[in-house]
């Protein structure tokens, strides 16, 4: 998964076959118009470099389910993606960026507030962000931006709550994710809410929207993004891009077995092809923002939401595990004038860093996020990413016997990621009424934990668990779990006592970054 640093030189510039009977007068004409021209090609990196005084717009562009390592400047060889190539090479590219979540809404809650899921609370599908969190938009906007969302799926309805904080939020879909069988009527669009704040209406509600108006092409999405940079020349301005991309789409029911392995075959096929459309959709839209007045001062940051799994491991789609595909996240962040062109990071990052990171660019400082700045090498490093999955719940639910009641039970993923290694916990998590509640005895709950551990340098692809063979490790990444619990449930006011510092320390652990995880 470690992809290799790639250094771009112009080995072949100027290929000068030697003369010997050239005069020197037209050998030393030659040199000159050289010396001009790299004189000339010094000037204009000079150029683009400075940028003018004023605020700094900020561009977020998300694309859904992409992942990493299905794109050029990250290694792959089989998709030129040149948009994104460009943008790596005139930006900085984070090569382990991680997100905290393989689903859509958790994780875009995490860029837009700067917390893990165990503080923000959206960590489902169907969960709806507090209008007590303080969203990224919220706060630019107090600082005078303007601020815009525009986007490609249904998943990030202002229902859900992050249209807090955007003068102008686009969530308007027309495009159905279902082949409905022939012969059968087209149902009418969903309601534009839920009929009751419940589960089962929630529930409800995304199943018609997901058959109706789920998504819209990513041509439809470029094209009404560049519609507002062309009509919005005032500044400051943040405006978030949210493109479907790579999603599967088109799905089917009714099928055999037979049949769905063929369609997933088919879907597998389609995601490069899909990958292709978006960097050309997403390269429209950068080109128009370069075209745009006070492109020296604008900012983008590129990024996806999560991966997605192609069948490794058995497994087609996301948010059911945490496994490389599907966490292992682009993040390229490009800054004014290409300042830092080229620079490749290598630390393990985060999709809650990109809160902090785009406040900077807008010369704010955040109090009590766990976010942090990408922009600053002292800032960022960090000893672990926390990773979760609940979407299992519903998806294995059972019943067990918990202190001598019967008690229905579903599970959920837990992880730690560092540089070189990755955790997953699968824990027992009672489920009643489709909620899930950690109030299980801690005794019940460790026995009936199964853990998984990784060594990404020498298994990239997560193959081997060596949870077993290499328990010191184990042991260290378990209370590192442990620890963001116990600071997750404290909130962001938490301080370490000496005894917890003192653990951390033994275990190798910096505890000054850990209070700031």
């Amino acid at each position: 998964m470690h992809n290799a640093v790639f250094s771009h030189t112009i080995d072949d510039l100027m290929n000068t076959k030697s003369n010997l009977t050239q005069s020197a007068l037209l050998t030393r004409a030659m040199i000159l118009v050289v010396a001009i021209s790299l004189l000339a090609s010094s000037a204009c990196t000079q150029t683009e470099t400075q940028t003018t005084t004023g605020p700094t717009n900020i561009v977020l562009i998300t694309v859904d389910t992409l992942r990493a390592d299905r794109l050029a400047p990250y290694g792959y060889a089989k998709n030129a993606t040149p948009s994104l190539a460009r943008l790596a090479a005139e930006g900085i590219l984070f090569e382990q960026a991680t997100t905290d979540t393989s689903w859509t809404l958790p994780s875009l809650t995490s860029v837009m507030t700067g917390q893990y899921p165990t503080r923000h609370g959206v960590r489902s599908w169907n969960h709806r962000l507090a209008e007590s969190e303080q969203t990224l938009a919220e706060v630019l906007r107090s600082k005078n931006y303007r601020t815009a969302a525009i986007l490609g799926s249904y998943a990030l309805d202002r229902y859900f709550g992050l249209a807090q904080g955007f003068d102008h939020y686009d969530d308007t879909m027309t495009r159905s994710m279902f082949i409905l069988d022939p012969g059968k009527k087209k149902p009418k669009p969903a309601n534009a809410r839920p009929a009751r704040d419940t589960h089962a209406a929630r529930t409800a509600w995304q199943m018609r929207r997901e058959r109706t108006n789920a998504y819209r092409s990513d041509s439809d999405v470029a094209d009404t993004a560049i519609a507002w940079v062309e009509e919005n020349e005032e500044t400051p301005y943040f405006l978030w891009v949210h493109f479907f991309g790579p999603h599967e789409k088109d799905k089917r029911t009714g099928l055999s077995k037979r049949e769905k392995g063929a369609f997933f075959k088919e879907l597998i096929a389609r995601y490069d092809p899909d990958v292709a459309t978006m960097d050309q959709e997403v390269g429209r839209l950068i080109d128009a923002i370069r075209k745009a007045p006070h492109f020296d001062r604008t900012a983008i940051v590129f990024h996806s939401d999560h991966g997605q799994s192609l069948h490794e491991h058995g497994v087609f789609g996301h948010g059911l595990d945490l496994f490389e595909s599907t966490v292992h996240i682009p993040l390229i962040v490009r800054l004014p004038g290409a300042e830092r062109a080229g620079e490749r990071v290598r630390d393990v990052v985060r999709n809650l860093d990109i809160f902090t990171t785009v406040l900077d660019l807008a010369g704010v400082t955040p109090e009590n996020v766990e976010s942090r700045n990408l922009l600053d090498e002292r800032d960022r490093s960090t000893d672990y990413a926390y990773m979760e999955s609940f979407l299992t719940l519903g998806f294995s639910v059972r019943e067990a016997e918990v202190e001598g009641r019967k008690r229905k039970l579903s599970t959920v993923l837990k992880g730690i990621r560092t540089n070189d290694a990755k955790l997953v916990a699968d824990s027992p998590v009672l489920f009643e009424d489709n909620r899930a509640s950690e109030s299980l005895p801690n005794e019940f709950v460790s026995d009936h934990t199964k853990v998984k551990l990784y060594d990404l340098e020498s298994d990239p692809n997560e193959k081997v668990n060596v949870a077993k063979s290499q328990q010191a490790a184990r042991a260290k990444l378990m209370q590192l779990l442990a620890a963001h619990k116990a600071e997750s449930e404290a909130g962001p006011q938490q301080v370490l006592d000496d005894a917890a510092i003192e653990r951390l320390r033994s275990l190798g652990y910096d505890p000054k970054k850990l209070e700031k995880q």
